[in-house]
């Protein structure tokens, strides 16, 4: 799934959509930010509708299933350069983005 800021051009990948108080958001994730960001669906631009991919129910929403087998959403949430640099691993392995994006 992209979806695309209201406020920006820039296009940003979406790993998660959850649900809280009444609201849809969505995680997204983007070069030049260094963890996962929130997005209320009413601020965006869905750009592309499809989560492809291995994608879970856990807690209220529909996340990337790496973000949940291996601990990394809430540091991703809070920033931490572990979890981010194992985030990337993953999604350069999985051909998800550039080999080249950091």
């Amino acid at each position: 799934m992209k979806i695309q800021n209201n406020c920006s051009e820039k296009i940003i990948d979406v790993y998660a959509v959850y649900w809280s108080h009444g609201e849809t958001y969505f995680y997204g994730f983007s070069k030049g930010y260094n963890g996962l960001l929130a997005y209320k669906a009413s601020d965006v631009k869905i750009i592309d509708p499809a989560l492809s991919g291995d994608f879970i129910f856990f807690e209220g929403g529909i996340f990337y299933k790496p973000l949940i087998d291996e601990k990394l959403l809430d540091d991703l949430l809070e920033y931490d350069e572990c979890a981010y640099n194992r985030f990337l691993e993953i999604l350069k392995v999985e051909g998800r983005v550039d080999p080249d994006f950091y």
